[in-house]
């Protein structure tokens, strides 16, 4: 399922170098610091799954519970972004960029516009934001005139969802070797899931720990002629 999220995304972030070099970002976004990426792409999953984190107290919505921050999630995003958008197509305008760069650009571009003046401790403009601004710089992506005939408009939406999905799965915590989570994600204890089982109590037997099914009429079977 993570490699089909992305697929979705994969063909319209291969416009990306377009998109950015249209808004006069593609240098930037060649340029931009690793941290400033992380930071913004935190930004998002504090904005997509709240918890008890500092991303989610300065968006003014944050839960006593972790959350996506806790998860662990945002270097698998960031790895995600990069692997699965063809580097061809991003190598198109003289030089590579990585996906997860252009994407952080563009929500600190729309983050500038939904408000300005942003303060707090983080150094993307779009962790800084309130949710309501957060929420601001999405429709602002989606309703641009500028991908009026591209792919681009649905980016921001496989986004929130990939992310969201992200969020509540394993990925943050997996260990590829053990093929199993290091500990218990957050996810799970959000969910109320219990993790893997050969079974369960509550679904082991008949309902009211009947011993057997009543009421059922025995038919026997015809033997073949």
């Amino acid at each position: 399922m993570q490699r089909a999220g992305l697929a979705t995304a994969g063909a319209a972030l291969a416009q990306l170098p377009w998109a950015l070099d249209a808004k006069g970002l593609l240098e930037e976004a060649r340029a931009q610091s690793a941290d400033l990426t992380e930071d913004t792409l935190n930004g998002l999953v504090a904005f997509v799954t709240p918890g008890d984190d500092p991303y989610s107290r300065q968006q003014g919505e944050a839960t006593d519970r972790p959350g996506g921050i806790a998860s662990g999630v945002t270097p698998v995003l960031i790895a995600s972004l990069n692997r699965y958008v063809r580097a061809s197509a991003l190598g198109a305008f003289g030089g590579s960029v990585p996906a997860a760069a252009g994407v952080a650009a563009l929500l600190n571009h729309y983050a500038v516009q939904a408000s300005p003046v942003a303060i707090g401790p983080f150094v993307s403009h779009f962790a800084r934001l309130g949710k309501p601004q957060k929420a601001d710089v999405f429709r602002r992506w989606e309703g641009d005139p500028a991908w009026e005939n591209s792919e681009m408009r649905a980016v921001s939406a496989v986004l929130i969802g990939y992310t969201a999905y992200l969020t509540w799965s394993e990925a943050g915590v997996f260990d590829r070797t053990r093929r199993a989570p290091m500990h218990r994600p957050v996810g799970w204890t959000l969910s109320g899931y219990g993790g893997r089982a050969e079974g369960r109590r509550e679904l082991k037997g008949y309902y009211k720990g009947r011993r057997r099914a009543r009421g059922r009429r025995r038919r026997r079977r015809r033997r073949r002629a």
